[in-house]
């Protein structure tokens, strides 16, 4: 009779979602869940370990090194960690869930989105690539996990919720500026490069930056990542054209101190002789401003869209460059004199960065 009880106990609390009882221990359903995100997603997370060494004839020295996360993309060894991690370094180790220490090749790297991808060559059954998730649909508040190595600590797992989206930081390059992943799940040195995780199992986010505030981390949104791992593949680097344009970002104080006809863009105040924006009829200013130390250049050209997507300055503009191929063809939408007009740009093999 007592254990009939038990079980039907048992039965309720499991179908209302509260409870789940295990062989020793009671388990709430969210506790649950983290379990078995960390049991999935924990044999994909490496520890990096990068040194720059130096040798001569008698020694061998290590002059500077570093430990990092990372974690595998794909089914044939490929790591993604943090670009700051790797730079400067010639030797690079990564070390598996299993405790292998196995020596990474560097493929590529992508600084402007501190990001690496290194090549490791992983005995059959301890591959475990991530599945990459969406970060385009995180919303303020939903349960993350970072998985990684703070201080040298493998397998550490810290969770919390998105704290905030589209933030910057100072440093940060124009690619990531209103764009990474604010939380309060803990993330210190050595968890650079790993992954934030939903409640899926799925990347949604490559941990990059800590703070010396409590509960404030940031992570690269994996939407991004995924726009330069083709890249760093096959080049060792991100595609960038250079376009040959600069200007400033619009802003309604701005428009009303210097009357502007428009609010929010990306205004031309130089376009380079000979460039592809040049050659493209893309239009800079003409009427010079001072104000302070700063020199302002009026009239040109306003980039209102690119590619059909509504822009508001530079940082848009460089994301959109991520996902741009050689031969494509750049349109940009602009306001000039009162008008709409199209310019398009040719993209071609260019520098790249």
């Amino acid at each position: 009779m007592t254990a009939r009880i038990v079980r039907t106990l048992a039965a309720v609390l499991t179908s209302a979602g509260t409870l789940v009882f295990g062989q020793d221990t009671a388990l709430l359903q969210d506790e649950r869940n983290t379990v078995e995100v960390f049991r999935t997603a924990g044999p994909g997370v490496v520890h990096v370990e990068a040194r720059a060494a130096a040798e001569t004839k008698f020694e061998k020295r290590v002059i500077e090194a570093g430990t990092a996360s990372g974690f595998f993309v794909d089914g044939d060894g490929r790591v993604l960690t943090n670009a700051h991690v790797i730079a400067g370094r010639n030797e690079i180790d990564v070390v598996l869930g299993s405790g292998r220490r196995l020596s990474a090749r560097l493929l590529g790297t992508a600084p402007q989105l501190d990001l690496a991808l290194l090549q490791v060559d992983v005995p059959p059954g301890e591959l475990h690539p991530l599945r990459l998730g969406d970060s385009m649909s995180l919303q303020v508040g939903q349960k993350v996990l970072a998985i990684g190595n703070p201080l040298g600590l493998h397998d550490t797992l810290t969770v919390g919720v998105v704290s905030a989206l589209n933030r910057s930081v100072p440093g940060t390059a124009v690619e990531l500026r209103d764009a990474l992943i604010q939380t309060d799940a803990a993330i210190n040195p050595g968890n650079s490069g790993g992954p934030l995780l939903s409640s899926a199992g799925e990347v949604v986010g490559v941990n990059t930056l800590g703070t010396d505030a409590q509960s404030l981390g940031f992570a690269i949104p994996i939407h991004l990542a995924r726009r330069v791992i083709a890249d760093l593949i096959e080049m060792g680097h991100a595609y960038r054209p250079q376009l040959g344009f600069d200007g400033i970002e619009l802003s309604p104080s701005l428009a009303r101190l210097f009357g502007l006809p428009l609010e929010r863009g990306y205004l031309v105040e130089e376009v380079l002789p000979r460039s592809p924006a040049a050659l493209a009829g893309l239009q800079s200013g003409d009427r010079i401003v001072v104000t302070g130390d700063r020199v302002y250049a009026f009239g040109g050209d306003i980039i209102t869209a690119v590619n059909g997507q509504a822009i508001a300055g530079a940082s848009d503009i460089a994301r959109l460059l991520l996902e741009a191929r050689p031969g494509e063809l750049l349109r940009l939408e602009v306001h000039r004199a009162g008008a709409r007009h199209e310019v398009v740009i040719p993209l071609e093999r260019m520098r790249m960065f």
